[in-house]
């Protein structure tokens, strides 16, 4: 018999936790309309560049990616980023936490994951890899909010760190961290 790894257990909670609080907001959201997620003209300004509110949204090119159809979900839009041979399915998301969320994410992120250096306070928002030693070595970047947004950027395994840092970098997390978000889905 395998056993699961503790991590994994942790992460794997952690998901089914997320995806509880996105039915619940879910439920929520029905009685005030579809969620206005949409898609940016152009490639969001750096982190932290002002603070102005920014949209929810994924742009249709990204730090030199060029951004394949958009799918959109209740509390979530996805979309997939290509350059060349990588392809990095980017999935952003909003949801209320319950009270301790994000220190529950912290512990679990800081516990066993490398951490990510993103553009952003990091009492704000948090991000760590999860990455194969290949061939060819790949990560994926996985990142929580205190505002309740969290995005994932999975490559599938043909993303680098570089490639995710690139992504991750070229969106307003900051402002979103901080929740000085435009036009937040509803």
């Amino acid at each position: 018999m395998t056993r699961t790894p503790p991590a994994v257990v942790g992460v794997r909670l952690f998901i089914s936790a997320l995806a509880g609080l996105a039915v619940l907001f879910l439920i929520a959201s029905c009685r005030r309309g579809q969620s206005t997620m949409a898609p940016a003209a152009d490639a969001a300004p750096a982190a932290g560049s002002d603070l102005a509110p920014r949209p929810l949204a994924l742009p249709d090119t990204l730090a030199g990616f060029a951004g394949g159809p958009i799918t959109h979900g209740p509390t979530w839009v996805r979309r997939r980023y290509v350059r060349a041979a990588t392809q990095v399915d980017t999935t952003l998301a909003i949801a209320q936490q319950p009270p301790g969320g994000f220190e529950g994410w912290l512990a679990m992120s800081r516990g066993g994951y490398p951490q990510a250096a993103l553009p952003a306070p990091p009492g704000d928002v948090n991000g760590f890899y999860q990455c194969t030693d290949g061939p060819p070595p790949s990560c994926d970047l996985l990142i929580q909010m205190r505002s309740g947004v969290h995005l994932e950027l999975r490559g599938g395994g043909t993303s680098s760190r570089a490639d995710v840092d690139a992504l991750a970098g070229a969106l307003p997390l900051a402002a979103w961290g901080a929740g000085r978000i435009d036009d937040p889905p509803h």
